[in-house]
């Protein structure tokens, strides 16, 4: 039985469908007894019945994992975010994980860009950390064009203040490297690096691309 066949005999269910009234009139629902990955079924119902942004808060960092991966499999994974923590341990804030940080970037700009409606899995010591606001987040934010002018020198100083490394190659988030008229930028808001190319001191081209391959 394929994900879609399976929620598609939840969302027919009378209980299923009581469910989602109570949620849409704001009433407060508690259901107990759930066991096993019922849990992320019930939610994906919900979702399919009654989309909007959703944000689930799990007991710790290995829930909020597993509920995820049960959320991915059974709705795809457009729609679904894991909003971790900075920081590979809890309350060790010298030991951060670039991983983490991009995917709670992605998630603060799929939020901002407002474009569809998200299910956000997260866990306390994630929500405690705080984050950057929406007008800090713009005001951050380095904006390019093909056409433009590019000054070498200022991006380095600019991307070594907001505590980017530079390297030979990029390779994870946070990174940046320098090569002729090749600029190379890992960000943490994107999934992949992006590649500026100059012509002079003209931007010829952007893209981004795969350090892997």
């Amino acid at each position: 039985m394929e994900a879609h066949e399976l929620l598609k005999i939840y969302e027919e269910d009378s209980f299923i469908q009581t469910l989602v009234e109570e949620i849409k009139s704001k009433n407060h629902v508690q259901l107990k007894g759930l066991s096993g990955s019922l849990d992320a079924v019930i939610a994906a119902v919900l979702y399919r019945l009654n989309p909007q942004h959703n944000v689930f808060i799990l007991n710790d960092k290995d829930d909020a994992a597993y509920f995820y991966n049960d959320l991915q499999n059974l709705l795809g994974e457009e729609s679904v975010f894991l909003f971790p923590m900075s920081y590979k341990k809890p309350y060790q804030y010298e030991e951060i994980d670039n991983a983490n940080i991009l995917q709670r970037s992605e998630v603060l700009n799929q939020l901002n860009n407002d474009t569809t409606n998200l299910l956000i899995i997260t866990y306390p010591e994630a929500l405690s950390e705080k984050v950057i606001n929406k007008k800090s987040l713009i005001a951050n934010t380095l904006q390019v064009k093909v056409g433009e002018k590019f000054d070498i020198n200022f991006i380095s100083e600019l991307l070594i203040s907001y505590d980017f490394d530079k390297a030979d190659f990029v390779y994870e988030p946070g990174q940046f490297s320098i090569r002729g008229g090749i600029i190379d930028i890992f960000s943490y808001a994107s999934e992949y690096p992006c590649r500026i190319e100059l012509f002079g001191d003209d931007i010829d081209s952007i893209r981004m691309f795969n350090p892997e391959s």
